[in-house]
This record gives structure tokens, sequence and C-alpha cells, in this order.
């Protein structure tokens, strides 16, 4: 079964979202960690998410920092791949295509 990507990114679109995806995750870096989680805990105050959130810190912590990772690693593998890309001009590939 062949799966194939609808609109397939071109380098620059990967290139752009990538970036976004880096910008994105400064917003969850853990060096603003302490006002992350006091952002997070006023938003949620007053609800059973927000007292779960609160007894929980290190916890809320560590699963902001695993979500800041995936996002900039995954903001630098769009970059990575828009330049393979670029290079080798041959678009972006699902892992499941078959490669001619």
């Amino acid at each position: 079964m062949k799966h194939r990507t609808v609109c397939p990114l071109t380098p620059e679109q990967a290139d752009r979202r990538g970036v976004l995806w880096i910008a994105g995750a400064f917003v969850l870096c853990p060096c603003h960690l302490p006002i992350t989680l006091w952002v997070i805990g006023a938003l949620l105050s007053g609800t059973a998410l927000g007292a779960a959130f609160t007894g929980h810190l290190f916890v809320a912590g560590s699963v902001i920092s695993i979500v800041w990772l995936a996002a900039t690693l995954h903001g630098f593998n769009l970059m990575r791949r828009g330049r393979v890309d670029a290079y080798t001009n041959s678009g972006s590939r699902s892992l499941f295509d078959e490669r001619t």
C-alpha cells in the first residue's frame, strides 16, 4: 500500500515551517520554565486540572520540557529536510514511499 502526501512540501516551505516550529518551541524552553509554569497555573486556577497541575509541578515541568525537545527536534528536522531537498532537488517524501 502506497502512502502519498497530498501536497508535498517545497524546500522553502519546509525551511519556513522548521523556523516556525523552533520559534514556537522557544516559548516552552526550559529556561522559561518558571514563567511557563506560572502562566499555565494562573490560566488553570480554579479548575480540577489546575489543582492537579499545581500538585505535580515536577511532572508538569518534565512534560513541558519533553514537548519543547520534541518541537525543537521537529523544527531542526524540517529545516534539514528543506536543505537536503533543495540540494538534491528531490522534494519531500514520506517514510513509506517507495524509492524509485
